[in-house]
């Protein structure tokens, strides 16, 4: 009996070094593929047996080199619990990846990554709406007035009565014109016999 129990517990104790070997961190937040603006809380779980340090990092995902980037640092173990705030301002647009990280004290690595995107100058899009609007029916006013029905009464020019001028005396009649011009000739025909006899008397 001793024997068995024995044997059931260390059946027991060798599963959970198994499954503490096999255990992983994990980002729980953003998830994988999300595109990303502004502040982002990350959230996720570092705890993990035999835990020493763990550390948020990111990387481009076009890089073959390596790089990672520092977001954050852990002394302690965290689950399921936020992790960082990260202003994805900071960074230029573009897909990254970001991982989680955590050193145990047999000197292995355990890591998480995920993929994410980062569209920081890309405005969001928006739902169009496809509504048609019905215009308001606007009543018509009409701005035509009633022609105005007059008769045409035919008009009489009002008769004018000639007035009669007085006679102007400085007027000359026309008796008096030929009258003067008669006299005139006689005077002349006068002064041409009267020369000629003068005319006469010198010579004799």
């Amino acid at each position: 009996m001793r024997g068995l129990l024995l044997a059931i517990l260390s059946l027991a104790f060798t599963a959970s070094t198994v499954m503490a070997q096999g255990a992983l961190p994990v980002i729980s937040a953003p998830a994988d593929g999300q595109v990303l603006r502004g502040q982002v809380s990350i959230t996720g779980t570092t705890d993990i047996p035999g835990f020493v340090s763990a550390e948020l990092d990111f990387a481009y995902a076009s890089d073959t080199t390596g790089n990672w980037f520092p977001i954050q640092t852990f002394s302690q173990p965290a689950t399921n619990s936020t992790l960082a705030a990260w202003d994805t301002t900071s960074i230029s647009d573009g897909n990254y990846i970001l991982r989680l990280r955590v050193v145990l004290q047999d000197g292995t690595l355990h890591d998480a990554t995920i993929r994410i995107q980062v569209r920081n100058e890309a405005p969001p899009a928006t739902a169009v709406s496809t509504a048609t609007s019905t215009p308001a029916f606007v009543p018509q006013l009409s701005t035509s007035l009633p022609a105005a029905t007059t008769s045409a009464t035919p008009t009489t020019p009002p008769f004018s009565t000639p007035t009669f001028l007085p006679s102007n005396p400085a007027e000359v009649q026309t008796d008096e014109v030929y009258g003067g011009i008669e006299r005139g000739a006689l005077i002349i025909v006068g002064l041409f016999i009267f020369l000629g006899i003068l005319i006469r008397l010198r010579r004799s």
